[in-house]
C-alpha cells in the first residue's frame, strides 16, 4: 500500500470568498467517517468522492489545533488497511483524555466522565443537571462545615484568652 500527499485546496482562491469546508464540497468531498471527537486530542477525518465511476478517498489527522497534510489512498480496501494502523493512536488519545478528566477536580457541562456518572446515579434524562446540583450541595456543605469550624476556633480563642 503507498500513500499520497494530496492538496483538495489547490486552485482554491485565497480570499473570503469560500472557506475550506464549501471548496471541499465544490471538489466533491463529502465527509466519510470520523475517529474521535471535535474536542479529542487526536482525531481522523476521511472523505470521499467518486471520479468516473470510481471513489476516491482522503484523510487527515487532527489534534487540537490544525490538521495534518491530507492522504489519498485508491479504495475502500486501502482506507481501511490506513485506519487500521492510525486508529489506535486516535483511541489512546481520547482514553488518556478519559483518565485526565477523571484525575481533574473541575466539572465539565459537557465531559464525558460528568455525563457518564450523571446517567450511572440519575438516569440519562436531567442527570447533568441533577451532578451539577449535587456539586452545589456538596459545596454549600462544605463552606458551611469550614465556617462552624472557624466559628468554634474563635469560640475556643476568645475563651482560652479570658
Amino acid at each position: 500500500m503507498t500513500y499520497q500527499i494530496f492538496d483538495p485546496y489547490e486552485g482554491m482562491p485565497h480570499d473570503a470568498t469560500v472557506n475550506a469546508e464549501q471548496w471541499l464540497d465544490q471538489q466533491g468531498w463529502s465527509e466519510f467517517l470520523g475517529i474521535g471527537g471535535e474536542q479529542s486530542d487526536l482525531s481522523i477525518r476521511t472523505y470521499r468522492r467518486t471520479v468516473e465511476g470510481q471513489d476516491e478517498y482522503i484523510v487527515q489527522v487532527w489534534d487540537v489545533m490544525q490538521g495534518s497534510p491530507f492522504v489519498k489512498v485508491d479504495n475502500f480496501g486501502e482506507l481501511m488497511d490506513l485506519l487500521a494502523r492510525w486508529a489506535p493512536a486516535a483511541q489512546a488519545a481520547a482514553l488518556v483524555f478519559v483518565i485526565d478528566a477523571l484525575q481533574s477536580y473541575d466539572l465539565d457541562r459537557e465531559g464525558v466522565v460528568e455525563t457518564l456518572a450523571a446517567k450511572a446515579a440519575f438516569g440519562g434524562s436531567k442527570g447533568l443537571e441533577a451532578l451539577q446540583r449535587h456539586q452545589q450541595e456538596q459545596d454549600a456543605q462544605r463552606r458551611r462545615v469550614a465556617e462552624q469550624r472557624r466559628a468554634k476556633q474563635a469560640t475556643t480563642s476568645e475563651g482560652q484568652g479570658s
